[in-house]
């Protein structure tokens, strides 16, 4: 396993970067020239130029990223392509190969312009999300923004949607490549890493960093450790030899941006709120507290300290949350010192004032405990996977400890997704946990390379067949 990171990461990317189809097998390349060929309009536009970015199957550390904790995904093969041409005349357009994906324009080509309707989901709110995260990106180097030219995006994927493998997070990156390209922005890999991790909080999910970073700064072959504290880093990690990673949809559509005060948002919300109260727990200022990560940093000396910490910080939470499963608002903010239940959003929520406001009007009791026990052990879980060798049955038991705390401690499972990992590890897979945010989407096994075939036939009577009532059996599930 290498700890180092790799040095692409900060090279500057070129237009020239993404236009070479003939690098990808006859399957991408097939995708790719359907894309190019793609005539939408009456008035076509010339193609200028494909980009591509890949999904992503994370291994190791669910809901821990926004948190400030590392964690351990791999790229996919799967992926989001966008098309990048000029037309003579008109504004922003975003369209998509695929018919049930309507068109968007837009009047105008100023970022600072634009913004995403959050009372009306759209597919292209994700494209916006890239647009609007390039000319960030740009800002932030101090540079004088580029003239700006009609632009059309054209998308064209492989990800399902609502599976967990992030498709909305690929279609980010893949449109702020394509717009760095299109107007010669220049950016570095973990720039637009960045930038889009930062974009797609346009859409009102109050994301870590995980899905984006593993998309751009993927390798093949490699998983990747990324870390977010002091600032984003990826180091390469050699997976469990003779293991194969198979990714099953549990066929229970689930999208982050949907519902988000309910699931995902509450979640950091809840997480947030833990770190507060363990904050005030052990004396530590709130001024600054935002994550559970700047409450571990405060109490430890160093990182020498971490697990011993973080083991100590999991058992408080179990012990509180034996007494305290649940809180209400006011009960938080009476331990936090405060005179109402009004006071904790303008006091600590006020950098995602929107957002917190709608979980807080539809949740009446908060599970804080459970949420950050979770949250320290899965990332000791990581920690201790990043410094070893991986080995396949180690790993997997790993893996199924993963599952058991998101499902228990968590709450992001669903019984689709239970029963898909009960079939995973009853058909001979070595570890199995879901893959994503969770709620529905797909999970992901280690399987001995020389038991795939007999595997994935397996979970197709169990799952499949067997608790779905599927006859057919699509070959992409």
């Amino acid at each position: 396993m290498s700890s180092s990171s790799s040095n692409h990461n900060n090279a500057v990317l070129s237009t020239q970067s993404f236009i070479e189809f003939t690098s990808f097998d006859s399957a991408i390349q097939s995708r790719l020239a359907t894309l190019r060929d793609f005539e939408p309009t009456e008035s076509p536009a010339r193609p200028s130029f494909v980009v591509r970015a890949p999904g992503r199957v994370n291994l190791l550390g669910e809901h821990v990223d926004y948190s400030g904790f590392g964690v351990m995904p791999m790229a996919v093969a799967s992926d989001v392509s966008v098309r990048v041409s000029f037309p003579t005349s008109g504004g922003l357009t975003f369209d998509n190969v695929e018919a049930r994906f309507e068109e968007k324009v837009y009047g105008t080509l100023e970022a600072e312009q634009l913004a995403v309707d959050l009372d009306n989901h759209h597919w292209s709110h994700y494209v916006l999300c890239g647009y609007k995260a390039a000319f960030d990106a740009f800002a932030k180097k101090g540079l004088t923004p580029p003239s700006l030219k009609p632009l059309r995006l054209t998308v064209y994927g492989n990800v399902p949607a609502g599976s967990g493998l992030s498709s909305s997070s690929a279609l980010v990156v893949a449109s702020t490549l394509a717009v760095a390209a299109a107007y010669d922005i220049p950016v570095t890999r973990t720039e637009v890493a960045v930038a889009a991790i930062e974009g797609e909080r346009h859409v009102g999910t109050m994301s870590g960093g995980m899905d984006q970073s593993a998309s751009i700064l993927g390798q093949a072959g490699k998983g990747l450790y990324i870390q977010f504290v002091p600032s984003l880093t990826a180091s390469p990690v050699t997976l469990p030899p003779g293991v194969t990673f198979v990714i099953c949809n549990c066929l229970k559509k689930k999208e982050k941006a949907v519902d988000a005060s309910q699931y995902y948002n509450k979640r950091v919300v809840e997480c947030r709120l833990a770190a507060l109260l363990l904050a005030k727990a052990n004396s530590v200022p709130l001024a600054g507290v935002k994550t559970l990560r700047d409450v571990l940093d405060a109490l430890a000396s160093g990182p020498e300290e971490y697990q011993e910490r973080m083991t100590s910080l999991a058992s408080y939470c179990a012990s509180q949350s034996a007494s305290s499963p649940t809180l209400t608002l006011p009960a938080v903010a009476e331990i936090l010192g405060k005179p109402a239940a009004s006071d904790i959003l303008p006091s600590y929520f006020s950098d995602r004032a929107e957002q917190v406001k709608d979980v807080f009007e539809d949740s009446d009791t908060f599970v804080v405990w459970d949420r950050a026990r979770h949250v320290f052990e899965e990332s000791l879980r990581v920690m201790s996977a990043s410094a070893a060798d991986l080995v396949g049955e180690g790993f997997g038991k790993v893996m199924c400890d993963s599952h058991a705390s998101c499902r228990d401690l968590f709450g992001c499972s669903c019984p689709e997704l239970d029963a898909l990992v009960s079939a995973s590890m009853e058909s001979g897979a070595l570890g199995s946990r879901l893959t994503g945010a969770g709620w529905g989407g797909c999970n992901v096994s280690a399987v001995r390379d020389g038991d795939v075939e007999g595997f994935i036939a397996k979970v197709k009577e169990k799952y499949y067949k067997a608790f779905l009532g599927m006859d057919d059996v699509p070959d992409n599930a």
